[in-house]
């Protein structure tokens, strides 16, 4: 059966965030006086979520540390909000796509690990009002790959899993996809490769936002 509902992952989909991502953390880290990373490196440390980000930027003895942890993220969240549109873009080919994909009738929502005080802005700058719904990371929720979050928004849209398909750049995306009911696209030209998101099991992965339009349609 055709696809009526697309839920699209955003930092490596839709838009490319990495660099902007990576000054935040950078900059978290120098406040503390520890070893900043490259951008390569960052492409392994984000996609789930912020505080996992966080734990992943602090050194080993400071893990477990509450008070570390949250003066980290707040200088992170600080800065981040700040310089979040530095540098991110969406990627090239990303609006026409979801473009012929509404003009197709095919419902669009956003299910990203990012904060969602952080997510809809972005969203809602970038591409305006091509989107049904866009649902960040919230604290009633744990974080995607766990199921709820994908269930709730599935939900909301009143969307038919057996018709609805995620896609995404990560490992982090396909298991969203699989553990909800749904399949998965991944797309190689995010944060990730096709390596991996064949590896993850991937129904499907396009190098390109045309592919992935033909495919759907």
């Amino acid at each position: 059966m055709p696809y009526t509902t697309v839920i699209f992952d955003l930092d490596g989909t839709l838009l490319d965030t990495l660099d902007d991502l990576a000054a935040a953390g950078n900059h978290a880290c120098a406040a503390h006086g520890w070893p900043t990373f490259t951008r390569d490196q960052y492409r392994y440390k984000v996609g789930n979520g912020q505080p996992k980000l966080i734990e992943r930027l602090i050194p080993a003895e400071f893990a477990g540390d509450g008070r570390v942890f949250e003066e980290t993220i707040h200088a992170f969240r600080a800065y981040y909000d700040a310089h979040k549109e530095d540098h991110t873009a969406p990627y090239p080919g990303v609006p026409e796509l979801l473009d012929t994909l509404r003009g197709a009738g095919i419902r669009l929502a956003v299910l990203t690990n990012k904060d969602h005080p952080a997510a809809a802005p972005l969203v809602a700058r970038y591409f305006g009002e091509r989107f049904d719904l866009v649902q960040g990371r919230i604290d009633a929720f744990p974080p995607k790959p766990a199921a709820p979050i994908t269930r709730y928004v599935l939900d909301q849209l009143d969307a038919d899993p057996s018709r609805t398909l995620y896609v995404g750049d990560s490992n982090v995306d396909v298991a969203t996809g699989h553990n909800a009911g749904l399949a998965a696209a991944g797309v190689a030209w995010g944060f990730r490769g096709r390596a991996e998101l064949e590896q993850a099991g991937a129904e499907y992965v396009v190098d390109t936002p045309a592919e992935l339009a033909a495919l759907i349609l």
